[in-house]
Protein backbone atom coordinates (compact mmCIF):
# COMPACT_ATOMS: atom_id res chain seq x y z
CA UNK A 1 0.00 0.00 0.00
CA UNK A 2 1.25 3.61 -0.76
CA UNK A 3 1.73 6.26 2.15
CA UNK A 4 -1.09 8.28 2.82
CA UNK A 5 -0.26 11.71 1.60
CA UNK A 6 0.08 14.65 3.69
CA UNK A 7 -2.99 16.68 3.76
CA UNK A 8 -2.91 20.16 1.37
CA UNK A 9 -0.90 22.84 3.25
CA UNK A 10 -2.41 26.50 1.05
CA UNK A 11 -0.88 28.48 3.70
CA UNK A 12 2.43 27.94 1.19
CA UNK A 13 0.95 29.67 -1.75
CA UNK A 14 -0.70 32.63 -2.75
CA UNK A 15 -3.66 33.56 -5.59
CA UNK A 16 -1.92 33.81 -9.20
CA UNK A 17 -2.43 37.06 -10.80
CA UNK A 18 -0.69 35.76 -13.43
CA UNK A 19 -3.78 33.51 -15.36
CA UNK A 20 -2.41 34.95 -18.68
CA UNK A 21 0.92 32.99 -18.20
CA UNK A 22 -1.09 29.83 -17.91
CA UNK A 23 -3.52 30.75 -20.86
CA UNK A 24 -0.09 31.42 -23.05
CA UNK A 25 1.39 28.16 -22.25
CA UNK A 26 -2.18 26.86 -23.01
CA UNK A 27 -1.63 27.98 -26.65
CA UNK A 28 2.23 27.50 -26.81
CA UNK A 29 1.68 23.29 -25.85
CA UNK A 30 -0.59 23.54 -29.04
CA UNK A 31 0.86 25.05 -31.50
CA UNK A 32 4.18 23.44 -30.80
CA UNK A 33 2.05 20.12 -31.05
CA UNK A 34 0.61 21.03 -34.45
CA UNK A 35 3.62 22.14 -35.97
CA UNK A 36 6.28 19.56 -34.75
CA UNK A 37 4.14 16.68 -33.74
CA UNK A 38 1.34 16.82 -36.37
CA UNK A 39 0.36 14.64 -39.50
CA UNK A 40 3.86 14.86 -41.15
CA UNK A 41 6.75 14.80 -38.81
CA UNK A 42 10.69 14.80 -38.84
CA UNK A 43 13.25 13.21 -35.76
CA UNK A 44 14.48 17.18 -35.36
CA UNK A 45 10.38 18.56 -35.07
CA UNK A 46 10.26 15.29 -32.43
CA UNK A 47 13.43 16.69 -30.62
CA UNK A 48 12.28 20.41 -30.58
CA UNK A 49 8.73 19.65 -29.30
CA UNK A 50 10.31 17.25 -26.45
CA UNK A 51 12.71 19.89 -25.27
CA UNK A 52 9.86 22.77 -25.24
CA UNK A 53 7.31 20.03 -23.70
CA UNK A 54 10.33 19.60 -21.06
CA UNK A 55 10.41 23.36 -20.28
CA UNK A 56 6.45 23.78 -19.82
CA UNK A 57 6.61 21.03 -18.06
CA UNK A 58 9.06 22.67 -15.77
CA UNK A 59 7.41 25.76 -15.49
CA UNK A 60 3.85 23.75 -14.79
CA UNK A 61 5.80 22.32 -11.32
CA UNK A 62 6.99 25.94 -10.31
CA UNK A 63 3.70 27.43 -10.98
CA UNK A 64 2.25 24.42 -8.69
CA UNK A 65 4.79 25.27 -6.10
CA UNK A 66 4.00 28.96 -5.07
CA UNK A 67 0.28 29.34 -6.55
CA UNK A 68 -2.95 27.66 -5.35
CA UNK A 69 -4.40 25.11 -7.80
CA UNK A 70 -6.88 25.86 -10.47
CA UNK A 71 -8.66 23.62 -13.03
CA UNK A 72 -6.87 25.80 -15.76
CA UNK A 73 -3.61 25.08 -14.56
CA UNK A 74 -4.79 21.04 -14.14
CA UNK A 75 -5.81 20.91 -17.46
CA UNK A 76 -2.66 22.59 -18.79
CA UNK A 77 -0.80 19.55 -16.73
CA UNK A 78 -2.52 16.99 -17.70
CA UNK A 79 -2.40 18.26 -21.75
CA UNK A 80 1.49 19.07 -21.14
CA UNK A 81 2.12 15.13 -19.40
CA UNK A 82 -0.23 13.60 -22.68
CA UNK A 83 1.85 15.65 -25.25
CA UNK A 84 4.77 14.23 -23.39
CA UNK A 85 4.12 10.93 -23.68
CA UNK A 86 2.86 11.20 -27.66
CA UNK A 87 6.43 13.03 -28.51
CA UNK A 88 8.13 9.68 -26.48
CA UNK A 89 5.94 7.09 -28.33
CA UNK A 90 6.23 9.21 -31.85
CA UNK A 91 10.18 8.89 -31.34
CA UNK A 92 9.84 5.09 -30.73
CA UNK A 93 8.06 4.65 -34.34
CA UNK A 94 10.81 4.32 -37.06
CA UNK A 95 8.62 3.75 -40.06
CA UNK A 96 5.25 5.76 -41.50
CA UNK A 97 2.39 4.34 -40.85
CA UNK A 98 -1.64 5.36 -40.82
CA UNK A 99 -1.91 9.15 -40.62
CA UNK A 100 1.43 9.89 -39.44
CA UNK A 101 3.94 10.26 -42.12
CA UNK A 102 7.79 10.42 -40.88
CA UNK A 103 9.89 11.70 -43.65
CA UNK A 104 13.35 10.37 -42.06
CA UNK A 105 11.23 6.73 -41.75
CA UNK A 106 9.13 7.33 -45.30
CA UNK A 107 8.67 3.42 -45.54
CA UNK A 108 6.07 0.87 -43.30
CA UNK A 109 7.72 -2.13 -41.86
CA UNK A 110 6.36 -4.95 -43.20
CA UNK A 111 4.80 -5.90 -39.67
CA UNK A 112 3.16 -3.58 -37.29
CA UNK A 113 5.01 -2.79 -34.08
CA UNK A 114 3.29 -1.24 -30.69
CA UNK A 115 4.77 2.08 -29.81
CA UNK A 116 3.10 1.90 -26.59
CA UNK A 117 5.31 2.91 -23.26
CA UNK A 118 5.89 1.11 -20.38
CA UNK A 119 7.31 2.43 -17.10
CA UNK A 120 10.83 0.53 -16.69
CA UNK A 121 9.57 -0.24 -13.40
CA UNK A 122 6.55 -2.32 -14.79
CA UNK A 123 6.67 -5.99 -13.37
CA UNK A 124 3.90 -7.13 -14.89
Amino acid sequence: MPAALPRWDASQVTDSDEDVIIAHNWDELRRFMWDYVGIVRTNKRLQRAQHRVRLLLDEIDEFYSNYKVSRDLIELRNLAQVAELMIRSAMERKESRGLHYTLDYPQMLPEARDTILVPTTYAG
